[in-house]
């Protein structure tokens, strides 16, 4: 990444800088309710990236403004002004990346600290145990069984098989759950939206319309997904990111990789049917997938 302008605010790391021109490229959303999870993600990567959490967590509290010299007199501290300048930058990328609406909750917070915990405490929601996530994978049938258990609605077209075009990404190779339907093409902005709430169990289908120029999910993301407590992402689309999708507790199909990051339209539509391998999905229809495939149905199953 490019040195900024000395005039820039920026943060200055060992080799490199964020100015705020360039935070666009970084954190590629603006603040608002609905994604505060997901942009407090990105800031915390960026935090130990450049080796500044401890700013922001307290656990590098700010040094004294001056230090006495030999002779018992008061001299500047450069560590101070180092750390102050870093912390004043802090501020200003967070804000560029905060929304009109929220800016005005900023108003007379003078630290990074301070303005960190009061977004934290305004937007915060809890996240589910990994207790939570576990029952959820137990609670997961077999795809095999659903369908010797359900021949009948198999014929009728109530449990339908999608086509094996995905591959398997996630810690969770089997999950279940009522389906959120979401129609997007290489944007992400309404997949951001809704696995920022809370999942419930549930599952988000994304039809991507097939594209594979540009990824519409990530690591962050599938991270997202698994501290909200989704059961599982299923893409008609790309995701990136590979390694970190990998290492999240849920289950994610996509039909391939691509290193490209989504567009910014804010396009799209979300709760509408989509039509995915010449399968038709609605929303709260029901999702069961494993290692075996793929099976939809219209209601809740057991075996």
């Amino acid at each position: 990444m490019a040195v900024p302008h000395p005039s820039t605010p920026a943060i200055q790391g060992s080799n490199s800088s964020i100015a705020i021109q360039k935070i666009d490229s970084i954190v590629p959303i603006k603040l608002q309710r609905e994604n505060y999870l997901f942009w407090k993600l990105l800031f915390e990567a960026i935090f130990k990236r450049y080796m500044l959490t401890g700013i922001v967590d307290g656990s590098e509290p700010c040094p004294s403004t001056f230090l006495a010299d030999e002779k018992g007199n008061d001299r500047a501290n450069p560590a101070f002004d180092i750390w102050h300048e870093k912390d004043q930058s802090i501020i200003a990328l967070m804000k560029a990346t905060i929304s009109e609406d929220v800016l005005p909750l900023t108003v007379g917070l003078t630290s990074s600290r301070d303005l960190w915990l009061n977004l934290e405490k305004r937007f915060g929601v809890a996240g589910v145990s990994s207790e939570y996530r576990r029952k959820l994978a137990a609670a997961s049938l077999a795809t095999t069984d659903v369908c010797d258990a359900n021949a009948v609605l198999l014929e009728s077209g109530e449990l339908r098989l999608v086509p094996p075009i995905f591959q398997k990404y996630g810690k969770r190779e089997a999950f279940s759950g009522p389906i959120v339907t979401v129609k997007v093409f290489e944007d992400n902005t309404l997949i951001v939206e809704l696995l920022a709430t809370k999942g419930e169990g549930r599952v988000l289908v994304v039809d991507g319309e097939g594209s594979l120029r540009r990824a519409v999910t990530g690591g962050m993301l599938a991270k997202c997904a698994e501290i909200m407590g989704w059961s599982g992402i299923v893409i008609n689309g790309c995701i990136r990111d590979v390694d970190e999708v990998n290492g999240c507790e849920i289950g994610v199909r996509a039909l391939a990789t691509c290193p490209v990051r989504p567009v910014k339209s804010d396009g799209g539509q979300k709760h509408v049917p989509i039509n995915i391998g010449g399968v038709w999905i609605h929303e709260g229809e029901w999702l069961y997938a494993d290692g075996d495939g793929i099976l939809i149905s219209t209601s809740q199953l057991s075996i």
